[in-house]
């Protein structure tokens, strides 16, 4: 059994130290995916996902499209899933890829040892019709050299919706069990309460029919999600 652990360790350093991302010394560590930071001073709500092929990192910068002044930097880490929530507004999005990262300065080292690719048409990300945050997403292809081939691009969209629900009141002392579960009406065990008594509650016209309940107060719910 000893004999059996040895190449299991073995394997299993081999595969940590693959996935494990390549520091130069003296270089900065890598970042982790996702946002690295937000300079529009807006709230991040609308959705980009961006995917990649394996074997290299990437780093993503948003600049306003009229003025050029950065607003948004995230980075990618190539062939995993990544999803980040932008600010409003028009963009154009800059890719820097590499092995490499030694900064934001430096990226992921002189020639070519970064590559930068920009998006052809800026990128809008706006409320459109009532409450459906658009986005978008950006595939980015590359050839067998790493080189981009080619991007796709399609919209993505989180729809958001608003509900009023009147819950079922409390059950008072003076009722009983529910007669039947279809319509979980309720009678009274005792005699007639005051008119005070019944105010959260809704009478029929029929004396003997039990009394249905509900809430007079609505309780709003807020719904949020992807819906294309």
């Amino acid at each position: 059994m000893p004999r059996l652990w040895k190449p299991l360790l073995s394997l299993a350093a081999a595969v940590l130290l693959a996935a494990a991302p390549v520091v130069l010394a003296g270089s900065p560590p890598q970042p982790r995916p996702g946002l690295m930071w937000n300079r529009s001073g807006l709230p991040a709500v609308f959705p980009l996902q961006v995917k990649t092929p394996p074997g290299a990192n990437y780093y993503l910068t948003l600049r306003h499209a009229e003025t050029g002044a950065a607003a948004l930097a995230a980075f990618i880490r190539g062939g995993q899933f990544f999803k980040v929530l932008v600010p409003p507004g028009t963009y154009t999005l800059r890719f820097a890829s590499g092995q490499v990262w030694r900064g934001e300065e430096h990226l992921f080292g002189p020639g070519d040892k970064t590559r930068v690719f920009d998006m052809p048409d800026p990128l809008t990300f706006e409320i459109r019709g009532y409450g459906t945050k658009a986005g978008h997403v950006v595939t980015i292809e590359a050839d067998a050299a790493g080189d981009l081939a080619m991007l796709r691009l399609q919209g993505q969209y989180i729809c958001q919706s608003l509900g009023a629900e009147y819950p079922r009141a409390e059950r008072p002392s003076w009722l009983v069990p529910p007669v039947t579960q279809e319509d979980r009406s309720w009678r009274f065990t005792g005699p007639s309460p005051k008119a005070a008594e019944l105010s959260p509650f809704e009478p029929l016209a029929d004396p003997d029919t039990p009394y249905r309940l509900y809430s007079l107060t609505p309780q709003y719910s807020f719904r949020s999600g992807y819906c294309g």
